[in-house]
C-alpha cells in the first residue's frame, strides 16, 4: 500500500511524542525513588531529547529535498527548457506530483515545436512559408553582400488556378495544389542541378509557398542574372504539361517575377516585394512569362500608390462630379434622358478624364464607394432640374463592386428619399456581363427597386455571351446597343444586321433601345428607320458638366430643337497635363 507524505509525517510525530514519554516516565521514576539520583534522570532524558530531535531533523531533511529538487527543476523549465525531466521516486504526492510535471511539460513541449512548425511551415504543402522564406533570405543576403556574389528570388504565380479552383471546387483545387508543389519541387531540384552545377551543393535553392497559388524560389548564388532567368524558365515550363485529376485534363502556365540581391534588395521584405512586383506586371501583360525588376517597375508601383491615395482623398473631398451626356428620342428628336459619367475636377491637374483613374479605382477596391457618390449627386442633380421644369430620366452606371454588395438596393431607395427624385426618373445600367454571371442576384435586388418604379437597362449589350433565355425573365426595361455595332456601320457589312435584329428582339420583349456612339446622320437615320429608340453620342452632344447640361437640355426643351452643338474640340474633356501617376491608358468609361 502506497503511503503518503501526510501519513509519514504523522506517523514521526507519534513516534516522537512516545519516544518523549518514555523518557519523561523514566526520569520521573527514577528521580522519585528512594535511591532516585535527579542528575542522572536530567542527563537520561536530555540525551534521549537530543537523539529523538537529531532523527526527526534528518527525517524531515529526507522529505524536504524532494521539495527542494522540484523547486529547482521548475526554476530550470521556467527557462524553456521544457526536455528536462524530474526524477522522483518517493512513493508518496511528490512522486505523483512530479509525474504530473513530466507530463505537463512533454505536452508543453509538443504544442511548442508544434507552433514553431505552423509558424514557418506551410499546411497545406509542407513547404516553407513566407517567414521561413524571408529569414532565409535574410542570410542569403547578408552573405552575398559580405562575398560580393550575386543570388536571385523567383516569385511565381500559377496561372488560371483560381479559375479552375472556382469552377472544380476547393477539393479538387487542393488536390491540383499538392501535384503542382509536387511538380515544381521536382522542377526545382532538376534546375537546380542545371543552371548551378557547381553552387548548387553548397546550399541547394528553397522552393516556398507565399499564400494562395503564389509560389517563391530562393537561389542563393548565381554566376550572373541571366542564371536566374534561365532557371525561372526550366520551372514555368513544367506547368506548361497539362496535370490529369479526376478525369479533368487541366493546363496550368506560371507568371514568374525575378530579382536580384542585393541590388534590387538588401533584405528579405525587400527582394520579396521587388520579386512580387516583377510577376505582377509578367501577370498584367498576359501572364505565361516571366519579367525582370525594374527601377522603372518599382516607380509606376508608387505611382500607381500616389494615385489610390489621391483619389481616395478625392471622394473624401467631394472632387468626383457627374457629368451627363444627353439621350435623344430619335422618333421626336427631343431630349428625353442623359447618362451620368464619372469626371475629377483635381485640384492641382484641373478636369481629369476617367481613363486616367477607372482603372486605378478598380484595383485598389474604390469604384464601390466612388460609384455611390455619382449616384447619390444624379439623383440630386436629376431633382433639382425637376425642380426647375426639367423633367429627365438620369442613367447611372452600376460597377461589379456596387452591385456585390448586398446593401446596394438600400443605397439607391435612400439616394432616390434624400434627393426627393421620383424613381421613374432614375435608371440603372448593369452591364451583361455583371446580368449574366449571377441571373438570381440580378433578380433579388433589382426587380423590387423595377416595382418601385427604377428602370434597369443592360448596357453593352451583344459584346458578352447572354443567356437569352434568361434575358426574359430579369427585370430589365431597357438594351442599350453597343457603340462597337454603331461604329461599325458602313465598315462592317454584317453590322446592319446585328443591329437590326438585336432591336427587333428588344422590340419582341418590349423594351426600349438605346444606341450609344451615335456620331453622324448616317448612323441616327439608319437607328431611326429599323426602329431604335433612343440615340446617344456626340452627334446629340457630349457629356457636360451639370451646369452647362441644365442650361443644354432647358433650350431643347423649351424650343423644342436641338441648340446649337458646342465647337468639336470641346466635345472631350479638356484635360490639363497630368504626370506619369494619372496617365494611366484605358477605355474611357
Amino acid at each position: 500500500m502506497q503511503s503518503t507524505l501526510a501519513g509519514r509525517l504523522t506517523s514521526i510525530y507519534l513516534a516522537l511524542n512516545l519516544v518523549a514519554l518514555a523518557v519523561v516516565s523514566v526520569s520521573v521514576f527514577f528521580n522519585l525513588g528512594p535511591n532516585g539520583n535527579r542528575l542522572a534522570a536530567i542527563t537520561v532524558s536530555s540525551s534521549t531529547l537530543v537523539f529523538t530531535a537529531s532523527i526527526f531533523l534528518i527525517v524531515v531533511r529526507r522529505i524536504i529535498a524532494p521539495l527542494e529538487t522540484m523547486t529547482d527543476f521548475m526554476q530550470h523549465a521556467n527557462l524553456r527548457r521544457l526536455g528536462a525531466r524530474l526524477d522522483i521516486a518517493t512513493g508518496d504526492e511528490l512522486e505523483q506530483l512530479s509525474r504530473a510535471i513530466n507530463t505537463m511539460l512533454q505536452r508543453l513541449d509538443a504544442s511548442m515545436q508544434r507552433i514553431q512548425r505552423m509558424s514557418f511551415v506551410d499546411t497545406v504543402t509542407e513547404l516553407p512559408n513566407r517567414e521561413r522564406f524571408k529569414q532565409e533570405a535574410d542570410e542569403v543576403i547578408k552573405s552575398a553582400i559580405s562575398t560580393k556574389g550575386v543570388g536571385a528570388a523567383i516569385s511565381i504565380d500559377i496561372d488560371r488556378f483560381l479559375r479552375v479552383q472556382n469552377t472544380l471546387g476547393k477539393v479538387i483545387g487542393e488536390e491540383l495544389l499538392g501535384l503542382v508543389t509536387e511538380r515544381l519541387d521536382a522542377a526545382v531540384r532538376a534546375s537546380d542541378r542545371i543552371v548551378r552545377l557547381k553552387n548548387c551543393e553548397t546550399r541547394p535553392a528553397l522552393l516556398a509557398r507565399m499564400g494562395g497559388s503564389e509560389f517563391a524560389i530562393l537561389i542563393p548564388d548565381v554566376e550572373d542574372p541571366t542564371g536566374a532567368g534561365k532557371f525561372a524558365q526550366l520551372v514555368a515550363a513544367s506547368l506548361r504539361q497539362p496535370f490529369e485529376l479526376q478525369h479533368h485534363r487541366i493546363v496550368l502556365g506560371a507568371s514568374c517575377g525575378i530579382a536580384v540581391f542585393p541590388q534590387d534588395g538588401e533584405s528579405g521584405d525587400e527582394i520579396i516585394r521587388s520579386a512580387e512586383l516583377a510577376m505582377t506586371h509578367a501577370r498584367n501583360a498576359g501572364g505565361g512569362r516571366s519579367m525582370f525588376f525594374t527601377r522603372k517597375l518599382n516607380q509606376r508601383a508608387l505611382s500607381k500608390l500616389i494615385l489610390e491615395n489621391e483619389i481616395r482623398q478625392g471622394i473624401e473631398k467631394n472632387q468626383f462630379v457627374p457629368y451627363f451626356q444627353p439621350k435623344v428620342d430619335l422618333g421626336t428628336g427631343r431630349i428625353v434622358g442623359c447618362e451620368a459619367l464619372v469626371r475629377w475636377n483635381h485640384p492641382k491637374y484641373g478636369m481629369v478624364s476617367p481613363a486616367r483613374f477607372i482603372p486605378a479605382a478598380e484595383e485598389s477596391g474604390l469604384i464601390g464607394p466612388l460609384g455611390d457618390v455619382i449616384l447619390r449627386e444624379s439623383a440630386r442633380y436629376a431633382a433639382n432640374w425637376l425642380l426647375r421644369g426639367i423633367a429627365l430620366r438620369v442613367a447611372v452606371n452600376v460597377s461589379t463592386a456596387q452591385f456585390s454588395d448586398d446593401n446596394f438596393d438600400h443605397k439607391v431607395c435612400t439616394a432616390l428619399k434624400e434627393s426627393g427624385l421620383p424613381p421613374s426618373l432614375f435608371e440603372l445600367e448593369i452591364t451583361e456581363s455583371i446580368a449574366m454571371s449571377n441571373p438570381e442576384r440580378v433578380q433579388r435586388l433589382l426587380e423590387p427597386l423595377r416595382l418601385k418604379g427604377v428602370k434597369i437597362a443592360i448596357d453593352d449589350f451583344g459584346t458578352g455571351h447572354s443567356n437569352l433565355a434568361a434575358l426574359t425573365s430579369l427585370p430589365f426595361d431597357v438594351f442599350k446597343i453597343d457603340q462597337s455595332f454603331i461604329h461599325a456601320l458602313g465598315k462592317d457589312k454584317h453590322a446592319p444586321a446585328l443591329i437590326e435584329t438585336i432591336i427587333a428582339m428588344a422590340g419582341g420583349l418590349n423594351y426600349e433601345t438605346v444606341a450609344e456612339g451615335v456620331e453622324t446622320e448616317e448612323q441616327a437615320a439608319f437607328l431611326r428607320k429599323r426602329g431604335a429608340t433612343l440615340g446617344q453620342g456626340y452627334l446629340f452632344g457630349a457629356p457636360m458638366a451639370p451646369e452647362a447640361f441644365e442650361a443644354y437640355a432647358r433650350e431643347w426643351v423649351q424650343n423644342g430643337i436641338q441648340p446649337p452643338l458646342p465647337e468639336k474640340k470641346n466635345y472631350h474633356d479638356n484635360v490639363q497635363a497630368a504626370p506619369a501617376e494619372l496617365s494611366n491608358q484605358s477605355k474611357v468609361a
